[in-house]
């Protein structure tokens, strides 16, 4: 039965480069008095713990640089009046003393940080069985010690281990002490040569650690070089026209160490950006949606006009031209939605026309009727000359009794006439 493939944890060893100036700043994290905490549980605070140092080592340090500073001002003033530089002298006692260290971005102080994931303290058992032994944080802590301590003797004036945060960590500040040949004092991180070469330090924590089951972490300086002299040898072996070269390797993913709390920072930044555009994607689906509400109510009210287009028109094919009337009446609700009515614009004037012809030919027919009334009762008279008293008076009182209908129709046939004039008149107006 096989077992389970054995998992590798390598120790992790960071070192950065860090200056005088930062020492006040350094112990108000230390202390969690002071800078981003958020990452730190406020409960386990207690179980920090100084490894190497003073508890006043940094106001130590901050003292002993200024005291290097000093000395080495006073030391030059002597060797400038030995040697009779008076120009010189006046020079330096005006500008007073300088920095122990040269100028660099980095700083001359540098600070370890010692690790392992945090995985590989979960997984010790050693308290769970009751065993008498060192557990594995334990063993981590002497170690780093132990590794401290050989490597950088008393120029490692602090070292704690943090265990409140997320994984068991140490730090340690290093100043690499030195003493130039004319008795300088200064601060030199190469007089210490795993400070010197990144890569020797990180074979030498490798090998330090490996008693414990750590290991080395991937060398990926080492891989760069080879890879990058891999490429070179293939570049120039195609330029002088060899045949099959090889291939080029693929140059390591470059990676950069971040402090937690710029790491932290930018989480913060893309958390604010990924919020940003969630709440702008959130307004453009709010403007779509009523833009998608504004083109239903748009496309309902035109399949309404339509529809009252398609009933006029079928209404005036089947002949049914008296409908002015339901075309006002379209129009004033249409009105109250200040839009125009398709029906009136497209209907109306043409139904007004067909209505006035009918008027006009209904008129006509009136008038034909009432001439061809007028000529029997003409012809009535002429033939109630010829009766005698009795019945020509019954025929007179029939006449009486048609003529105040006929009369009635009459007035109103002309005063329909005198409408239509007037409408003709304020069309035309």
């Amino acid at each position: 039965m096989s077992s389970a493939p054995k998992t590798h944890y390598p120790i992790v060893m960071r070192m950065q480069g860090m200056h005088p100036r930062n020492l006040a700043g350094y112990e108000k994290h230390r202390m969690r008095s002071g800078g981003d905490n958020g990452h730190c549980d406020s409960s386990l605070m207690a179980h920090n713990r100084r490894l190497i140092g003073s508890n006043t080592w940094a106001q130590d340090a901050w003292d002993e640089i200024q005291d290097m500073r000093h000395a080495n001002h006073l030391l030059e003033l002597e060797q400038l009046r030995r040697r009779r530089r008076k120009t010189e002298l006046k020079n330096a006692l005006f500008r007073g003393p300088r920095d122990p260290w040269r100028a660099t971005r980095h700083g001359p102080l540098r600070e370890i940080i010692l690790t392992v994931n945090k995985e590989w303290f979960d997984k010790d058992l050693t308290e769970f069985f009751g065993e008498s032994g060192p557990t594995r944080e334990m063993q981590f802590e002497t170690r780093a010690k132990q590794w401290l301590l050989t490597n950088f003797g008393d120029d490692c004036v602090h070292a704690r281990a943090d265990l409140d945060e997320t994984a068991y960590h140490i730090h340690a500040v290093i100043i690499p002490r030195a003493v130039t040949t004319d008795g300088r004092r200064m601060l030199q991180p190469a007089v210490h040569p795993l400070i010197r070469s990144y890569e020797k330090a990180q074979d030498s924590v490798g090998e330090w650690f490996e008693e414990i089951g750590l290991q080395r972490g991937e060398r990926r300086k080492q891989a760069l070089r080879e890879a990058l002299n891999h490429n070179k040898k293939v570049r120039e072996a195609r330029a002088n026209g060899v045949a099959d070269p090889g291939t080029e390797i693929a140059l390591p993913e470059h990676r950069e160490h971040v402090s937690p709390r710029k790491w932290r920072e930018s989480q913060e930044i893309e958390l604010a950006s990924r919020d940003k555009a969630v709440k702008q994607t959130e307004e453009t689906l709010a403007a779509e949606k009523s833009a998608l509400a504004d083109q239903e109510r748009t496309v309902t009210q035109r399949q309404r006009e339509a529809q009252s287009v398609l009933e006029v028109a079928a209404a005036v094919a089947d002949g049914h031209v008296d409908i002015v009337s339901d075309l006002n009446e379209t129009a004033s609700q249409v009105a109250q939605a200040d839009t125009p009515s398709p029906v009136r614009a497209l209907f109306g004037r043409a139904l007004e026309v067909l209505r006035q012809q009918a008027r006009k030919e209904a008129r006509a027919e009136l008038t034909d009727e009432f001439t061809q009334i007028e000529a029997a009762d003409a012809a009535l008279r002429e033939i109630a000359k010829t009766l005698p008293g009795k019945a020509r008076h019954r025929l007179a009182q029939a006449r009486r009794s048609l003529s105040l209908p006929l009369n009635a129709l009459r007035r109103r046939s002309s005063r329909a006439r005198f409408d239509d004039v007037d409408r003709g008149s304020d069309e035309k107006t």
